[in-house]
Parts: C-alpha cells; sequence; structure tokens
C-alpha cells in the first residue's frame, strides 16, 4: 500500500474545501484592499443569498398527502403545505436558513392527531418558493402574509413554531404586523440572539476585515430600511406578551445556547427547556421535543423559567469541541 493509496476520498474532499476556503478567504482579502465598494456589495450580496438543499425522501412523503397552496409576499410566491382539519386552529411554523418547511415533517401526524391544524412553507428563496434574497426583514414578512392568508380564511392561529433563523421572524413579525397574535403560544427552537454576531462570524469565514463588514452590514440596513440594532433578539422581545417557550440543545455546535438563554431571559414570562445530545438540526426530529411543545401549547405542562444569568454556564467549548457559531 502506497502513502497516495491511504489518502482517502473523504480526507481529499475535506483538504480540497479547506484549500478552497483558504484560496476564497485570500481572493476577498486582496479585493478588499484593491476595491472595497465591489467587495462590499459582492459580500452584502453573499449574506442574503441562501443555500438551496436537495428535500430528503423523508419530507417528500410527509408533504405529499397535503392540500398546497400559494402566498404572494414581497413580489414573490411562497409555496406552503396544509394538513388537517381546515376547520382547526392552525400552528404556523418557519424554518431556518437554508431549510425547508419540510423539516417539520415529524411534527406534522402528532400536532393534527392533537387537533391542530398544521402550516408549513417554504420562505423566500427557499425550497419551492422564488426568489433570491432572504434578509430576515423578508423572513417576518412572509410569515406575516402566511398567517394573514390564512385569517382571511377564518382559520384562527393557535401558535408559532420557528426554528433558528426562523424565529427572529416570528419576534419581527409580532412587533409589527402580528401584533394581533399577542395570546398565541409561540415556541422558538435554536433561536440566534445576534444577527450582528452572526455577520461576524461571516466576514471571519469569507475573510472579510471588520471595516467591511461594518460597511455591508450599513449598505444591507439602507436596502432593507431597518437597523440591524431593532433586530437584536434580546432586545426585540422584551415587549412581548405572547406565551412563549424556548428549547436549545446544550450540543448545539451552529448556535449556541446562550443565545436561547438570553432570548428566554429576555421574554417576559417566557420558559426554558434544556436538551442534550440533539444537536441542531435533530433536534426538530426528537419525539420528546414534539411532545414537549404539544404539552406547552394545552397548558398540561409548566415549564420552568430560564435560569438566571449567574445561576448555570453551559461551558460551550467542553460540550462540542469548538466554538459554536453565533
Amino acid at each position: 500500500m502506497t502513502a497516495l493509496s491511504t489518502f482517502s476520498l473523504p480526507n481529499s474532499t475535506i483538504v480540497r474545501y479547506t484549500i478552497e476556503a483558504a484560496l476564497r478567504r485570500a481572493a476577498v482579502r486582496f479585493t478588499g484592499w484593491v476595491a472595497p465598494g465591489w467587495t462590499v456589495r459582492r459580500a452584502a450580496d453573499w449574506f442574503v443569498t441562501p443555500p438551496r438543499h436537495q428535500q430528503p425522501a423523508r419530507e417528500q412523503r410527509a408533504l405529499a398527502g397535503a392540500r398546497r397552496f400559494a402566498v404572494a409576499s414581497g413580489g414573490e410566491t411562497l409555496v406552503a403545505w396544509r394538513h388537517g382539519d381546515p376547520s382547526r386552529p392552525a400552528v404556523v411554523f418557519s424554518h431556518g436558513w437554508g431549510g425547508r418547511g419540510g423539516q417539520f415533517a415529524a411534527w406534522i401526524v402528532p400536532f393534527v392527531a392533537a387537533g391542530y391544524q398544521v402550516i408549513v412553507f417554504d420562505h423566500i428563496a427557499h425550497g419551492e418558493s422564488t426568489g433570491r434574497h432572504a434578509p430576515v426583514t423578508a423572513f417576518a414578512a412572509g410569515l406575516a402574509d402566511v398567517v394573514q392568508a390564512l385569517e382571511r380564511e377564518g382559520i384562527a392561529i393557535a401558535g408559532l413554531v420557528g426554528h433558528s433563523f426562523g424565529c427572529p421572524a416570528i419576534a419581527l413579525a409580532m412587533n409589527n404586523r402580528l401584533q394581533h397574535l399577542s395570546g398565541v403560544q409561540v415556541i422558538l427552537i435554536a433561536p440566534p440572539a445576534s444577527l450582528i454576531r452572526h455577520s461576524r462570524f461571516f466576514a471571519r469565514t469569507v475573510g472579510l476585515s471588520e471595516r467591511l463588514r461594518a460597511a455591508m452590514q450599513w449598505r444591507l440596513e439602507q436596502r432593507i430600511g431597518l437597523a440591524w440594532s431593532r433586530m437584536e433578539l434580546p432586545g426585540s422581545v422584551r415587549d412581548l406578551t405572547a406565551p412563549a417557550l424556548v428549547i436549545h440543545d446544550q450540543d448545539d455546535r451552529d448556535v449556541r445556547i446562550d443565545s436561547g438563554l438570553a432570548i428566554a431571559r429576555a421574554w417576559p414570562g417566557a420558559r426554558f427547556k434544556r436538551t442534550s445530545g440533539l444537536g441542531h438540526r435533530r433536534i426538530l426530529r426528537d419525539a420528546g421535543i414534539i411532545g414537549a411543545a404539544l404539552d406547552f401549547l394545552s397548558g398540561r405542562v409548566l415549564f420552568s423559567a430560564p435560569p438566571a444569568a449567574d445561576a448555570w454556564s453551559p461551558a460551550f467549548t467542553s460540550l462540542t469541541g469548538r466554538a459554536p457559531l453565533y
């Protein structure tokens, strides 16, 4: 066996991606030096352009029996699916960045059996919905458009469930167009607390200096007409009165658990459920989490308030082996 034969495909793939990422960062640093304006424009475009991933077979099967409908939002078309008796109260699900409504496939049968109508949809520029860019304001607008389309049919909204980037969309929508849903139950799963902090991670990843990152932020703020500081989730939830449950896994390697804790502490009366071993995405397929969500919606279980800021420290890097992203 030669040394070359021991260089397996997975290892060579990792090496290739590592080299490509290093070259990309070097290229961004160079263009940032010689053409900063162009680099900022390109970075702003990258930052709001989500990836589109192929839908797994389990999601396709879950959506196959649903009633499909479309909702207009911001000049684009959002594709949505309805499960259950259309006369029942609806729970609307808001997926995260690069995700799809079908990621909530495991929630459909239990929620329908519990007497709810389940509404999942693909946010703008995700899944089967149209569009190319998806700033958080478009996420929030899409959620509001779906909810209001249901309300025009006379459907009562019983709850809102968000995962990851879909959580700030709920908070932003409830502070604006969905203020009338102040009594609706809200469940936030792995919510990120700071768009600004995430943009700093993005800048480090692509090789953007802090000066150009700040310029990118300013450019996007002008585009959406809203300062990012107003979307920092702990501050943006302080005036919300809807009952809320925040669920976060201590081993989440994508959104660290202190984000969920900060939000639960800031949301008046919010409850907090900590899990372990589920990470950022598998948490959406866990039967225990789905059962806890139903317990919260029905009021069968009174979940604990979040621990005080000095009562518990999650010690992230020792749990995950590396610092989480944001």
